[in-house]
C-alpha cells in the first residue's frame, strides 16, 4: 500500500525542511564563540593587538561601542590627536588635530581619524560633536568600522567566521536536498490535480534561495586557538586594571597622562567616565554602566520587542486567547467540515486523518495550532496572575517605549522601558512600566517593583531610596592612603593646588618654549588636581597631576616597571621615556610630556619633578620607608 496523498504532499516537504532546520540549529550551537578563562592579572601589555581588536576578543568576538571609543583614545595616545579638557566637566573635552600625518594608520583607525577631520573647524571639534545626527549615516559608519576591525582580526589569525565557506556550501547542498523534497510534494499534488506544471520548479527555486540565503547570513565571528590565547592574556590585563577602581573615573583627556593604558582600558570596558563621554555613533542601550552593589560594572540588557504580550494587561492577553480559540474552533470544526463535505469525503466514515485532502488538512491543522496557542496564552496568563514577582535595585534606564499615534502631533505616551539593576546579575531585562505610574521613579532611585514576569509589565513601584545628590568630589577616605603613611589633615590635602607646584616660567625654561597655564581641573576623588601647560597654539606641553590612594599606587607601579630610579628626588621617583613620577609622603606627582613639547631630556623632567615635590605641603610628607 502506497503512501497517502497528504503524507507525500505535506509530510515530505515538512520533513525535508525540519531536517535541514535541525542541522542548521546544531551548527549554530556548535559555532558559538567559546568562553575564555582569564589569565592571572598582570600590568604589562600582553600583546601588540590594536585596542579595537582587543575589544572584539574581550567581548566574546562581538563588536561593541568600546571599539570606536578605544580607537579614538589610542589615536590620542599615539599623538595623532590631542584631547583637552578646559574645565572640571569631561563633556567639555575638545579634540585637536596635531598635524601628524595618518599615513601608517589601518583602515578603521583612519576611519575614526577621518571622522574627526571631517567635523573639525580650525583643527578642533568638541568631543560630544563627533556623533551623527542621522541614524542611517551612523549605522552605515558603524557597519564599515565593524567590517574593518573583523578583517584585521582575521588577518591576525585571532578570529574567523562562525560559518566557514565549507560549512555554508554544505548547508546549501542540504538546502537543495530539502528543496527537492518540497518540490516533490508539490509535483505529487500537481500530477494528481492537474494544476500549473511549473509549480514544482518554482517551489524548488524559492526554497533553495531562501535556505541558501539563511545559510550564508553573517552570524558574526568566533574564536580561534590564537584568539583564545590572546583573549585570556588581555582578560588578565583587564582584571589588573579593574582592581584599580579609580581608573574607571579617568576622563578622556587623561590619555595624555595614562597613554595607551586608557585606550586599552576603554577596549576592555573598564573606563566608565571616558566611555560615557565619547559617542561616535555606536551608543548601545543594551550595555549600561552600573555602580549598584558596590562596584562599577557593565551589564547587558535585553529589551522586549515583537511579541504582543509585552507590557499588556492580562485582560488583553486573555481576550487574544479567546479570539485565537474561537478562530481555531472555526477552522478545525466548521471550515474543515465544509471542505470535507464539499469534496464528498464526509461519506467515508472510516477515513483516517492522513486521508484528508491537503486543503482540508491545512485548515484543520491551522485550527489545532490556534487552539494550542489559546491554551498556552491562558495558562501563562494564569501563572502571571497568581505568581507576580518583585525586583529591587537601582533604576538604570527610563525611556519612552510606545506612543499612541496621532495626526496632530507626536501622540500620547503609553508605556516606558524600565531597567532595574539588582546589583548582582550581569544580564538584566527591561520591564514595561505604564505611563500612569512611570513618574513614580527616576534614574538613580533604588526601588522595589512588583512585576508580571511573562508580560514584563510593572504593576507598581515603591521608592526605597531616592537618587542621591551629586557626591562631594573631595570626600576623603582613610583607607585610600598609601600603606605606612600617617593620616594628614583633610584640609591639607584640599590645599594642594597643582598650579602652585610649578610656574609657567619654570616649565618654559625647561622645555625651551613659551607656555601658559590653563585652568587646572578640580580634584576628583584620588586625583587631587591636574594642571596643564600649553604653548601659543594651545598644544599641551606638560601635564602635572597630583594623586593619592589607589591611583597613586597605580602611578608608582607603572613608574617602577617602565622607568629608571631617580636618586635623591622625593621619597622615591622614576623616569620613563615621556614621563616622570615621584612620591613625597602619601602624595604622588606625575609629569607627562605632551604632544607640543618636542624633545625634553629626562634630566629636565626630573628637575621639574624635584621642584614640584619640594613644594608639597610638609604635612603630606611624613618621613617613612613605606613604598606603597
Amino acid at each position: 500500500m502506497g503512501l497517502s496523498d497528504p503524507v507525500v504532499e505535506i509530510g515530505l516537504p515538512v520533513a525535508s525542511l525540519a531536517l535541514w532546520a535541525l542541522v542548521y540549529g546544531i551548527t549554530r550551537l556548535a559555532s558559538r564563540p567559546a568562553a575564555v578563562a582569564s589569565a592571572p592579572p598582570a600590568m604589562e601589555f600582553p600583546g601588540q593587538e590594536p585596542p579595537a581588536v582587543v575589544s572584539l576578543l574581550a567581548n566574546r568576538w562581538k563588536i561593541t561601542v568600546d571599539a570606536a571609543e578605544s580607537t579614538l583614545l589610542d589615536l590620542a595616545a599615539r599623538h595623532y590627536l590631542e584631547l583637552r579638557q578646559a574645565g572640571p566637566d569631561p563633556r567639555h573635552t575638545t579634540v585637536h588635530l596635531t598635524g601628524r600625518a595618518p599615513d601608517d594608520l589601518n583602515r578603521y583607525e583612519r576611519q575614526v581619524f577621518d571622522r574627526v577631520t571631517a567635523r573639525a573647524v580650525d583643527r578642533m571639534v568638541p568631543l560630544t560633536a563627533l556623533g551623527f545626527s542621522e541614524a542611517n549615516r551612523s549605522a552605515s559608519w558603524a557597519k564599515r568600522l565593524r567590517r574593518s576591525i573583523v578583517a584585521d582580526a582575521q588577518r591576525l589569525g585571532l578570529s574567523r567566521r562562525r560559518f566557514s565557506r565549507a560549512l555554508v556550501a554544505l548547508l546549501t547542498v542540504l538546502g537543495a536536498v530539502a528543496a527537492g523534497g518540497v518540490a516533490g510534494g508539490v509535483w505529487h499534488y500537481v500530477a494528481r490535480s492537474g494544476e500549473d506544471p511549473f509549480a514544482p520548479v518554482a517551489a524548488f527555486l524559492v526554497t533553495i534561495v531562501a535556505l541558501a540565503g539563511l545559510a550564508g547570513r553573517d552570524l558574526g565571528e568566533r574564536d580561534t586557538p590564537a584568539g583564545r590565547a590572546a583573549a585570556a592574556r588581555w582578560l588578565g590585563f583587564r582584571a589588573w586594571l579593574a582592581g584599580h577602581e579609580s581608573f574607571a573615573d579617568l576622563p578622556p583627556a587623561a590619555v595624555t597622562v595614562w597613554d595607551r593604558y586608557l585606550s586599552y582600558g576603554a577596549a576592555l570596558g573598564v573606563t566608565r567616565v571616558a566611555s560615557q563621554v565619547i559617542d561616535l555613533g555606536m551608543a548601545d542601550r543594551r550595555r549600561l554602566w552600573s555602580s549598584y552593589g558596590g562596584r562599577w560594572r557593565r551589564v547587558s540588557v535585553s529589551y522586549p520587542r515583537g511579541l504582543p504580550r509585552y507590557g499588556q494587561p492580562l485582560g488583553w492577553v486573555v481576550f487574544r486567547a479567546l479570539i485565537a480559540g474561537l478562530l481555531g474552533w472555526t477552522f478545525a470544526r466548521v471550515v474543515g467540515g465544509v471542505f470535507l463535505a464539499s469534496t464528498g469525503d464526509s461519506s467515508a466514515g472510516s477515513m483516517g486523518f492522513t486521508d484528508l485532502r491537503p486543503v482540508t488538512l491545512g485548515f484543520v491543522l491551522l485550527g489545532f495550532a490556534l487552539l494550542g496557542l489559546a491554551g498556552y496564552l491562558l495558562l501563562r496568563a494564569l501563572v502571571d496572575l497568581v505568581a507576580p514577582a518583585t525586583v529591587t535595585g537601582e533604576v538604570l534606564w527610563h525611556q519612552v517605549w510606545q506612543r499612541q499615534t496621532s495626526d496632530d502631533g507626536p501622540g500620547r505616551t503609553i508605556n516606558h522601558y524600565l531597567v532595574i539593576d539588582d546589583g548582582h546579575a550581569e544580564r538584566l531585562r527591561a520591564w514595561i512600566i505604564p505611563e500612569q505610574i512611570a513618574g513614580e521613579c527616576r534614574l538613580g532611585d533604588v526601588v522595589t517593583a512588583r512585576v508580571r514576569p511573562w508580560t514584563r509589565r510593572v504593576l507598581g513601584v515603591t521608592v526605597q531610596r531616592a537618587a542621591p545628590e551629586q557626591a562631594d568630589p573631595d570626600a576623603y577616605a582613610d583607607d585610600d592612603l598609601l600603606p605606612g603613611t600617617a593620616l594628614p589633615a583633610t584640609a591639607t590635602h584640599r590645599a594642594v593646588q597643582p598650579e602652585r607646584l610649578l610656574s609657567a616660567a619654570e616649565v618654559g625654561a625647561a622645555t625651551g618654549r613659551r607656555v601658559s597655564l590653563v585652568r587646572p581641573a578640580t580634584s576628583t576623588g584620588q586625583v587631587r588636581g591636574t594642571a596643564s601647560f600649553v604653548d601659543g597654539s594651545g598644544a599641551t606641553v606638560l601635564v602635572l597631576q597630583v594623586t593619592r590612594g589607589m591611583m597613586a599606587r597605580f602611578n608608582l607601579t607603572v613608574g617602577r616597571s617602565t622607568g629608571v630610579p631617580l636618586p635623591g628626588v622625593g621619597d622615591e621617583a622614576y623616569a620613563g621615556p615621556d614621563r616622570v613620577v615621584g612620591r613625597r609622603g602619601d602624595l604622588v606627582l606625575l609629569l607627562v610630556r605632551g604632544p607640543g613639547a618636542g624633545e625634553i631630556e629626562a634630566a629636565q623632567l626630573g628637575g621639574l619633578l624635584s621642584t614640584a615635590l619640594s613644594r608639597l605641603p610638609s604635612e603630606s610628607a611624613p618621613q617613612h620607608s613605606g613604598a606603597g
